[in-house]
């Protein structure tokens, strides 16, 4: 069975997917969609596919780990189909929280975008204050090169060697491709009729060419991570034993482990002020790499950098 289907977006990339969502709405049974929130802390979620105007897909910031939403809104809407509009990250998250017995994914429809970075919050501000095109159309326009260089996103982008959205039920590319006149679609499900919601089968050379690009990103951004790791060495923790002492200083504070949603489902607690080793190395396999704990610490920790050097330490042991 044929998977990827192409989008022609008749230069509007972005409405195009909103097109696409408004349609695939009712194809799929959505009761509601969760969507990146548009301010810090609010947890958007719509009801009506009339309203997919208004979300920024393509913007390049990230406020928050949506999977961390899904618990409570399956509560919500015990009976329906929800989706969710995700980053790879995300995506990654919310497949560890599931396996933790978080949630059933039976209930839900997952759509992923491919990721070319995110800005820190009050870069992303300063950038959108003096961008004439604005941060999305500027995300959009370097998207066929893999996107804009990596050194001005989020470090968690940086080191990111996944970008590429390949494992939803619906995955939509934009990496590697010429965007302002086709988009990438691959789905699995055969109950929807892709044939119709979108411009019929992909062609195999945009396929390949955006595949090539992914492979492209994956080796810069691996070159990326050693880097980041290796000029920050000498002020990392060498290993568990290291990282947990330096868990003993932030303890009372616990910012990292809020805004981590996989902590919200087995969070590792202090015992006598000390985590426990075996709780630490579960939390840094399990990392989905989303950069939130570093986002949200007050330290300002190079916690991406940190955990991706502790996690290829235990690997290696």
């Amino acid at each position: 069975m044929n998977t990827h289907w192409m989008l022609n977006t008749n230069g509007d990339p972005s409405g195009a997917v909103h097109r696409f969502l408004r349609d695939l709405w009712p194809a799929a049974d959505l009761r509601a969609l969760v969507v990146p929130p548009a301010a810090p802390g609010e947890r958007r979620l719509l009801t009506d596919p009339s309203r997919l105007d208004e979300v920024d897909i393509f913007q390049p910031l990230m406020l928050m780990n949506l999977a961390k939403a899904i618990p409570e809104v399956l509560k919500e809407y015990p009976d329906g189909r929800v989706g969710i509009l995700l980053r790879p990250c995300e995506l990654r998250a919310l497949t560890e929280m599931a396996r933790r017995g978080a949630f059933s994914t039976d209930r839900l429809l997952t759509i992923c975008v491919d990721c070319p970075g995110t800005f820190p919050e009050d870069e992303f501000e300063w950038r959108s204050a003096r961008s004439k095109s604005g941060l999305t159309d500027e995300a959009l326009q370097f998207a066929p090169q893999g996107g804009i260089a990596a050194y001005r996103y989020r470090s968690a982008c940086q080191m990111c060697i996944s970008p590429g959205a390949t494992e939803a039920d619906v995955n939509i590319g934009v990496l590697g491709l010429p965007v302002h006149e086709t988009l990438l679609v691959d789905a699995k499900d055969s109950r929807v009729d892709w044939a119709r919601l979108t411009g019929g089968p992909a062609d195999p050379a945009l396929v390949k060419r955006r595949e090539s690009m992914l492979a492209k990103l994956t080796e810069r951004h691996t070159q990326r991570r050693e880097r980041i790791i290796r000029e920050l060495t000498a002020s990392l923790p060498a290993d568990v034993d290291a990282l947990l002492d330096q868990f003993e200083h932030c303890a009372a504070c616990g910012a990292c482990m809020d805004a981590c949603p996989i902590c919200s489902v087995t969070r590792p607690r202090p015992v006598e002020g000390r985590f426990r080793r075996e709780d630490v190395v579960g939390w840094l396999a399990s990392c989905a790499g989303c950069g939130m704990c570093e986002q949200s610490c007050p330290q300002h920790l190079p916690l991406n950098a940190i955990f991706a050097k502790v996690r290829e330490k235990v690997e290696e042991a």
